[in-house]
Formats: structure tokens, C-alpha cells, sequence
């Protein structure tokens, strides 16, 4: 009894296949982005004009991440030009970066421009390789000639900048 079960112990053994090997092929692409740190630059507070102080200027900042080159577009209807009901102020904005697209990603700033023109030539952003990251700065300056007493009152704009690749 014991030789038959050394002799089924054997043949057990012998019947094991030798191991088989599998490889596989791995690819992953970045789709490309382009998406704002958040929903809206924070609020420009240009404080108060008067007969002393007839231009005010402010900026805001946001993040825009991308890994390719783009452009930038403004909104250049009357929502973007500081008004109150008929009444409205000299409304300027002007785009900064805090890269130069040579060494960081970004680009060059603007020159400051009236509301209905601010931009209608799109501002170019290039991207620099592992650099995805650009601060975009937005300045407004308002300005006033004369104050009159129909004037007063709070006066708002909403300026809507729009990014798209670059073709």
C-alpha cells in the first residue's frame, strides 16, 4: 500500500504545468485642461469718487490651470462698464500674469483699454511645460470728470473673461 500511494504522489507531481506568463501594455493621455481655480475673481471694492478723488483702480486674481496654450476674451457689452440706471463712469480694465510665457507659463500684459475694447484682440497665454499654473490678474480703473448731483449712488459692472485653446 505504501508503494502504490508514492507511485500516485509521483505522477501528481509530474502532471503540474510550467507557469505561464501574461504582459500587457499600459498607455495613459492627459486629456488637455483649462479651468479656473473657482467660479468668479473676487469682488473689486474701487471705493468712493468724488470732487478729490476722480479715478479709482483695483485688481483681483485668479488661478487658471492648463496644460496647453490659450486665449483669453472679455466681454466687451455694457454689463461691463460701471453704471448706475443711465448714469456711468469711464470704466478701463487691464490683464496681467504672473508668468511671461518664456520661463512660467502666461504672458504679456495689456495695455489698459475702455470696457468696449478691453480685450478684442485676444490675450495669448503659453503654457510652459510643467508649469500648469497661472495667476491672472484683472485690473479696473474707474474715472469720473465732473461730479454732479445725479450722479450719486452706486454704481456696478460685471466683467466676463473667456478662455479658449488657441488654434
Amino acid at each position: 500500500m505504501l508503494t502504490c500511494l508514492l507511485y500516485g504522489v509521483t505522477s501528481v507531481i509530474a502532471a503540474v504545468p510550467h507557469p505561464a506568463v501574461a504582459t500587457c501594455e499600459i498607455k495613459c493621455t492627459v486629456s488637455e485642461i483649462v479651468e479656473w481655480s473657482d467660479m468668479s475673481f473676487p469682488q473689486i471694492d474701487l471705493g468712493s469718487l468724488n470732487p478729490k478723488r476722480k479715478q479709482a483702480a483695483g485688481e483681483s486674481k485668479l488661478v487658471l490651470y492648463t496644460n496647453g496654450d490659450v486665449i483669453i476674451t472679455a466681454d466687451n457689452s455694457g454689463i461691463a462698464e460701471l453704471s448706475s440706471g443711465s448714469q456711468t463712469l469711464t470704466t478701463e480694465y487691464q490683464l496681467r500674469y504672473d508668468g511671461s510665457g518664456i520661463d512660467r507659463t502666461g504672458g504679456r500684459a495689456t495695455e489698459w483699454c475702455r470696457f468696449d475694447t478691453f480685450l478684442r484682440e485676444p490675450s495669448e497665454i503659453k503654457h510652459i511645460l510643467a508649469d500648469g499654473a497661472v495667476v491672472i490678474i484683472l485690473s479696473v480703473k474707474a474715472s469720473i470728470e465732473r461730479i454732479t448731483p445725479e450722479m450719486t449712488g452706486e454704481y456696478n459692472a460685471t466683467q466676463t473673461l473667456t478662455v479658449c485653446w488657441k488654434s
